[in-house]
């Protein structure tokens, strides 16, 4: 009864596992080079997206500074600023062709071969689960009796034995296991370790131009003319900052969570629209990377202020930032300090009556409440 109860858990025998090359999204266009240039695609859309919300005037009550502040108190004209965007994405995109140069297409088998195998990889690590079962004080070989009448395939899967299933062809719970893996489980930890790496590697690079003067002086400087910032001037930056701080963040990250060239498009826009986000200006109740760990547009615009350079250097997280100490978190200082720049604003010269409504300092803190 039981061989028969386990032969109902066994799968087809092994399909034939070939290797082809993996057709490209575009026609024409390897998807080597289309995680290139997606991210540079996905800026000037984002960026001019914004910049037409500032030339119309519209959300204007979700800005967080009024128009007349990002002209008066900026440090850069907006083409000395988009000169040296175009600049960046044009370090990106050589970089990019020169470290892919001579690639080939990914090679992929059928899915069903993918699965076959990994299900197979699962069943050598199952003489692993009696041992674990054994540090946390669990009789394995008692359980699996116990479940043996109802579930004979999970009763080996506890004690670990293959000895009665053939040894190239996995059960369902191991294909159900292989499948998760391979579809969710795999992809999710390579996100993570990417974004990780991302995160850290700018926390620490980007705190130390702030702790170094030369190299605040010499490099970071350029990128604080911009104290009222703006979407497409996100990545306004000094060539040496792009090149260290950011482009190659991302070289290292690709290659340590092997992030296959369709993963890198996912990431790489992702991180376009985060960094357009932050420096985007508007404080939008719906945005999500904001909802997800409080790293949002008022976030980093505390830092762009010249009494908030010590504080809030993350990009993507606010991890490291709450762990050494270095998020701004007084709401009611901050409040008082963006008043006392707008009351300066004015006294060069009134804004403009009826062309900005902007969101109150206050609220706009208040909107962005995991921002600080």
């Amino acid at each position: 009864m039981a061989s028969n109860n386990t032969a109902s858990f066994l799968a087809s025998p092994s399909p034939r596992c070939t290797l082809v090359p993996q057709e490209p999204l575009l026609p024409g266009v390897s998807d080597n080079v289309l995680a290139i240039i997606l991210p540079t695609i996905v800026y000037a859309v984002a960026g001019a997206f914004f910049h037409i919300l500032d030339t119309y005037g519209i959300f204007s009550n979700h800005r967080i500074h009024p128009s007349e502040e990002e002209l008066k108190r900026n440090h850069v004209t907006k083409w000395e600023c988009l000169k040296s965007v175009v600049r960046y994405h044009i370090m990106q995109i050589s970089i990019g062709l020169v470290l892919n140069h001579g690639s080939s297409p990914a090679m992929i088998g059928d899915e069903a071969c993918r699965t076959h195998t990994t299900a197979l990889a699962f069943r050598s690590l199952r003489n692993i689960v009696p041992i674990f079962l054994t540090t946390l004080g669990i009789d394995p070989k008692r359980l699996s009796l116990s479940t043996a009448s109802t579930s004979p395939t999970f009763a080996q899967f506890l004690a670990g034995s293959t000895s009665t299933i053939p040894t190239d062809t996995p059960t369902s719970l191991e294909l159900a296991l292989a499948r998760f893996t391979l579809d969710y489980l795999y992809p999710a930890s390579q996100y993570a370790l990417a974004l990780v790496i991302v995160d850290t590697w700018i926390y620490f690079t980007h705190r130390l131009c702030h702790v170094n003067r030369t190299l605040y002086r010499l490099v970071h400087a350029q990128h604080h003319r911009l104290y009222v910032s703006y979407a497409y001037g996100a990545v306004y930056a000094h060539w040496l900052e792009s090149l260290f701080l950011d482009i190659l963040s991302f070289v290292i990250a690709g290659e340590v969570a092997r992030l296959s060239a369709r993963q890198s498009m996912v990431f790489g826009t992702c991180a376009t629209i985060k960094t357009i986000s932050d420096h985007c200006g508007y404080v939008f109740p719906w945005d999500p990377t904001r909802a997800v760990n409080g790293n949002g547009a008022v976030f980093h615009d505390l830092h762009h202020q010249s009494w908030g350079l010590k504080y809030n250097f993350s990009t993507y997280t606010t991890f490291w930032d709450n762990l050494l100490g270095t998020t701004w978190a007084d709401r009611e200082a901050a409040a008082k300090r963006y008043q006392r720049a707008r009351d300066m604003t004015n006294k060069r010269g009134p804004l403009t009556p009826g062309t900005v409504s902007v969101v109150g300092i206050e609220k706009a803190i208040a909107e962005g409440k995991g921002d600080d």
